[in-house]
């Protein structure tokens, strides 16, 4: 600082020390704000001074200093909009499709994605025409209002769904619509009751569904063969067996297992009183043990998506929304 104003500085706080702020007699807390109060009370009394007697001016005013110019004010646009940074955009990875897409063509004996849309969603009725049997006309219906039928003749249950996943993992073959098409081959608009009941009229015995407490029970009742039949792209009737579109993931062949006719169960509603057959929330035909299913195998097979034992065989499965008959016939008792 200039001579001038470290003499008013010494001035000014000899003055304070001996007559204004002598702290002998105060404590510590009021010894420190004496001397805040000294410290402000020195600075404004030494910037008057100052500039009173011009010896120098507020350092705001000071010659030679360069005062920043005041920006312009922006007046925006109501017309226009604010123009986004640009900022370079991040790399965008592209989405993983899931297993059960894209489609695989079909191998030689199949339809065509031209013969069929997606598979039907449950939600509007699609017309999957008559079933795929010699004889139509002599088939019994069930139920006005879904596509079952026995076949007194041939003594087999007669019911079209179409196909919904050809590569996934499985706990279905069939599932009830609006059930479980993710884990299933084909879906069948029908209540599973119905079938039930067009087993035990052409002969099928139900067994007991499969336990596991306090031990490992296999499902048990007669053993059902399960066929579907359907048209590849020259119109040509084709068909298989169930287990035909099904496969082990240990040995990648066919599965090897029948189904038996375990019969699922029913529980009250304890509100209502009203009985529901269990299996028509979705445990139609199985391959993985439910004590729910309708249809499952005798053997042990996890229904934990990690030790899943099954999954569609895809290079024989039509495309998806394929129209399928599926047949339901007991198998002969051996004598």
């Amino acid at each position: 600082p200039p001579p001038r104003l470290n003499t008013v500085f010494r001035t000014v706080n000899g003055y304070l020390e001996s007559k204004l702020l002598n702290t002998e007699h105060l404590g510590m807390e009021e010894t420190m704000i004496s001397l805040i109060v000294r410290k402000h009370f020195l600075r404004s009394v030494a910037v008057l001074v100052l500039v009173l007697v011009g010896g120098c001016r507020p350092a705001e005013d000071a010659p030679g200093k360069p005062q920043p110019r005041p920006e312009p004010a922006v007046l925006e646009d109501p017309e226009t909009p604010a123009q986004p940074e640009n900022r370079p955009e991040e790399p965008v990875e592209p989405e993983t499709q899931p297993e059960t897409e894209p489609e695989e063509p079909a191998a030689a004996q199949t339809g065509t994605d031209s013969q069929t849309a997606e598979a039907n969603d449950g939600k509007k009725p699609v017309d999957l025409g008559p079933p795929l049997v010699d004889d139509p006309g002599s088939l019994k219906k069930l139920d006005p209002a879904y596509p079952i039928w026995v076949d007194p003749k041939n003594k087999q249950v007669v019911m079209i769904g179409q196909v919904c996943q050809r590569r996934t993992p499985l706990e279905m073959f069939a599932c009830i619509n609006n059930t479980k098409e993710h884990e299933s081959v084909v879906v069948v608009n029908t209540r599973a009751y119905l079938a039930h009941a067009g087993l035990l009229a052409v002969g099928a015995k139900a067994g007991r569904p499969v336990r596991f407490d306090p031990k490992y029970l296999p499902a048990t009742g007669t053993e059902i063969e399960v066929t579907v039949i359907w048209k590849n792209d020259k119109g040509r009737i084709r068909r298989a067996r169930g287990q035909d579109w099904v496969r082990n993931v240990e040995t990648k062949k066919a599965m090897e297992y029948p189904w038996v006719f375990a019969g699922s169960g029913f529980w009250k509603d304890e509100t209502t009183g009203e009985k529901h057959y269990q299996a028509d929330g979705g445990d139609f035909i199985c391959v993985s043990n439910f004590p729910s299913a309708m249809l499952d195998l005798p053997v042990k097979s996890s229904q934990a998506n990690s030790a899943l034992l099954f999954e569609a065989f895809t290079e024989r499965i039509p495309p998806r929304g394929t129209p399928v008959t599926i047949l339901l016939k007991p198998k002969a008792d051996r004598p």
